[in-house]
């Protein structure tokens, strides 16, 4: 560990007993249990936006989230002698979940519904409100569709076409109708209304709900190791030794809230239905699994249902491909992004297939 993570560390009321290397921070087992130090690059509101919304969640119950840890001056961000700034945050032994496995996505979708039940009437200043409430739908999806049109432009009026391009094309009229389908059944959706309804009652959504971000939880001896990320479960390279049993009791802990948002939380389960589906070939079981899971916890309305169908039936995998492609260097494409492209292609008959069963529904 470097000297000014030292100095940044000290001023942490922590005895630390080891440390271990991650990618991009440090895991530390301490006298308080297990953390995750590492540099922080965002500003000091938006730490404190997610510092609140995750001390409602704890004072509420909800006590397995990536607290932030504060220095002995009572401070969620320890400085070094340079500027360079720096958090610690409580973490958790476990494994990220496994989107093969249905009932730890349907522990995980009970979860999310969990979080949102609690996550309302948080208590924000009005700057902190203003800065933080999300997007708004309309006009990303304008937005994104003006992005494909003129990339399509670009690639019409290419002489000589790579693999990516012909096959960027050969899908593009199917998934630009859906985004433009997607735009006019926003418009005449209760959004603006559930938005409006959302700021007002400080409904927070926690912005990046993916597997990730959520940590089965296990037993220190019980974990795997590996090398590469910062999820409970991968660290490597001990600089000291010591060992400290844990006992979590709990299942699940949910982490990184760094994309928190006042707005729709309905635009979670979105995310992660997506990527499990993905994951899954939209096999349509996983789909109603998570839904049934979260409607469990927490009913999902009929407006809320519809902004669903919505956000599942734009392409956003297709837009973000091809945003990839356009703002990277388009004289050599990666096999990987190809077989991407191919991939959103081929899962677009069983993605349809759910929006259908979806809209049965509704």
């Amino acid at each position: 560990m470097e000297e000014r993570c030292h100095e940044a560390l000290k001023k942490y009321p922590l005895k630390v007993y080891n440390i271990y290397r991650a990618r991009g921070a440090y895991l530390l087992e301490t006298d308080c249990g297990l953390k995750l130090f590492k540099s922080y690059e965002g500003s000091r509101n938006r730490a404190m936006f997610e510092h609140i919304v995750k001390e409602h969640l704890y004072m509420h119950g909800y006590h397995n989230i990536d607290l932030y840890v504060k220095t002995t001056d009572g401070d969620i961000i320890a400085e070094d002698q340079s500027g360079g700034r720096y958090i610690v945050k409580n973490w958790f032994w476990g494994e990220e979940c496994n989107l093969k496995e249905l009932a730890q996505i349907e522990t995980a979708s009970a979860n999310l519904a969990r979080l949102h039940s609690i996550l309302k009437e948080v208590e924000l200043t009005g700057d902190q409100i203003e800065h933080n409430i999300d997007s708004n739908l309309q006009e990303t999806f304008e937005k994104r569709n003006r992005e494909l049109k003129r990339v399509k432009g670009y690639i019409r009026d290419k002489r000589q076409k790579n693999e990516f391009e012909v096959l960027f094309l050969n899908f593009y009229e199917e998934f630009y109708a859906q985004g433009i389908e997607a735009v006019k059944k926003l418009a005449d959706s209760a959004y603006r209304q559930i938005m409006d309804e959302s700021v007002k009652k400080r409904l927070i959504s926690h912005g990046n709900y993916n597997y990730h971000n959520i940590i089965m939880l296990k037993n220190k001896s019980d974990v795997s190791v590996k090398a590469g990320n910062t999820s409970g479960w991968t660290y490597y390279q001990s600089i000291s030794a010591a060992d400290i049993s844990c006992d979590w009791g709990k299942t699940i802990a949910t982490t990184n809230f760094e994309k928190a948002r006042i707005g729709l939380q309905i635009s979670d389960l979105y995310q992660f239905i997506r990527k499990v589906m993905e994951k899954n070939d939209w096999d349509v079981l996983y789909g109603n699994s998570i839904i049934e899971a979260y409607d469990r916890i927490r009913p999902i309305s009929k407006g809320e249902l519809g902004i669903l169908y919505i956000l599942l039936l734009y392409p956003e995998k297709f837009w973000k491909v091809t945003n990839y492609y356009y703002n990277g260097k388009k004289v050599w494409v990666s096999e990987r992004n190809i077989n991407k492209l191919s991939s959103i292609g081929e899962q677009n008959p069983k993605r349809i297939a759910f929006l259908r069963r979806l809209e049965s529904i509704m």
